[in-house]
């Protein structure tokens, strides 16, 4: 796993930094979850928040990036990594 300056799961959270460097949620035509920072037409599938929060509690991911950026700094640098506990690329069963 990645070492991370913050790793978070929450919702709140996530979708302020998303905001923040004016992201949006999306997929890619894999099915990866993705965050799209420039809009283009046909890289990205952008989904609703609810589905995408949706996608990243099935697989088991967390938002990493680098916690003086939750403002809005110049980077957007980012990962999806694992939550603890879990390992890339598992799926939670449907309760």
């Amino acid at each position: 796993m990645t070492t991370c300056p913050h790793i978070t799961t929450d919702r709140d959270e996530i979708r302020r930094w998303i905001q923040a460097h004016h992201g949006a949620p999306a997929r890619d035509g894999t099915g990866a979850l993705r965050i799209d920072f420039l809009g283009g037409p046909g890289e990205f599938e952008h989904l609703s928040w609810n589905d995408w929060f949706t996608e990243l509690d099935n697989r088991g991911l967390a938002l990493c990036y680098p916690g003086p950026h939750i403002r809005g700094g110049t980077s957007a640098w980012f990962e999806l990594v694992p939550r603890a506990g879990r390992r890339a690329g598992e799926v939670s069963s449907p309760p």
